[in-house]
């Protein structure tokens, strides 16, 4: 048991997470769960102090996910203008230990520990127990990471989990139908570089939207995210054929990674924007994007697909990491 808490936070592009994670053993139990619109706070350490103002148990030390790249302690948030540094809240929280990752660092390595009831099935499969895991989606950006097993020696027995973070949600757009491709052009006119997290997530929702009025011939209109998903479910020509060029674009990008990294072990799509995005997910023209694969399309078949529903998920993600490193040493 350790003494103390782990203090453990999701810092993304729209919302700050908090939570006091209980150690016993492996075993994760989270409290005192707290989420504000990052926009109330000027930094990111104004959030930590507004947060344990309201409680502050003992702690043992902290782990945080960041939606930014991580070098040597320190990052800058893609989306926000915060710049947070380990040092700096080792001092603050009066803590010796403090992990420091990319958020989708985090949310992957949450994903071998939810429960049933925290994700929800987008296709069947048999997973492999030792194979890699593949997690990634959009929310406000677009997050990939991968899981692989940590085994020690022969006989192989399961021993951890390594995380292998990246940018891969800035991969290039890879356009499949005629619609896609004239999106991708009327895109690349009006931004520059296209990318899966332009097409896909809340970062790119209102360029990519009007960019699709154009090559549809449609009337711009000034929709939030959650009026295009129910003119979407209406059947509004607009808003459906946006709905599933961002599922087609989410499952390609999965496929990609999958085959990437042989992620025989499955598939999580994870994000605030693909969770809106469920039931077109689910349609068999977005599956095929992600099994039809040519030669390799044997090897996609038994991937299962699997979508985190849960928005505790990246806590103790953070948490795990926090005993992963020290347990080993490293992450």
């Amino acid at each position: 048991m350790h003494e103390g808490a782990i203090l453990v936070g999701d810092a993304g592009g729209t919302n700050v997470r908090f939570a006091f994670a209980h150690l016993n053993g492996d075993r994760i139990r989270l409290s005192d769960i707290w989420k504000r619109p990052g926009a109330d706070y000027a930094t990111f350490y104004a959030a930590i102090d507004a947060y344990l103002a309201e409680a502050r148990p003992k702690l043992a030390g902290a782990s945080f996910g960041f939606a930014g790249p991580v070098a040597d302690g320190r990052v800058q948030l893609l989306h926000r203008n915060w710049l947070v540094e380990r040092d700096a809240l080792k001092a603050r929280l009066g803590v010796s230990r403090v992990v420091v990752v990319n958020d989708f660092f985090a949310m992957a390595r949450s994903a071998p520990e939810l429960a049933d009831d925290d994700v929800h099935e987008i296709a069947t499969g048999t997973a492999d127990p030792h194979g890699s895991l593949a997690i990634g989606g959009p929310g406000t950006g677009f997050g990939v990471g991968v899981l692989r097993r940590l085994l020690d020696e022969t006989p192989p027995i399961t021993d951890g989990w390594v995380v292998v973070g990246g940018e891969g949600g800035h991969q290039a757009f890879a356009p499949q139908t005629e619609i896609e491709w004239k999106l991708a052009t009327r895109l690349r006119e009006t931004q520059g570089y296209v990318s899966n997290e332009l097409v896909a997530s809340g970062s790119g929702f209102e360029a990519s939207l009007e960019a699709l009025a154009d090559v549809l011939g449609a009337k711009r209109r000034k929709l939030s995210q959650p009026e295009v998903i129910e003119q979407a479910k209406a059947g509004d020509r607009l808003a459906l054929e946006f709905c599933r060029i961002r599922a087609a674009t989410v499952m390609t990008a999965m496929g990609n990674t999958a085959l990437a990294c042989n992620a025989t072990g499955g598939v999580f799509i994870a994000g605030g924007v693909s969770q809106r995005l469920e039931p077109w997910l689910k349609e068999s023209a977005a599956l095929d994007r992600f099994y039809s694969r040519g030669l390799r399309t044997g090897l996609m078949k038994p991937i299962p697909i699997r979508l985190i529903a849960s928005e505790t998920a990246p806590l103790i993600g953070s948490a795990k990491l926090w005993l992963d490193e020290q347990g080993r040493g490293w992450l």
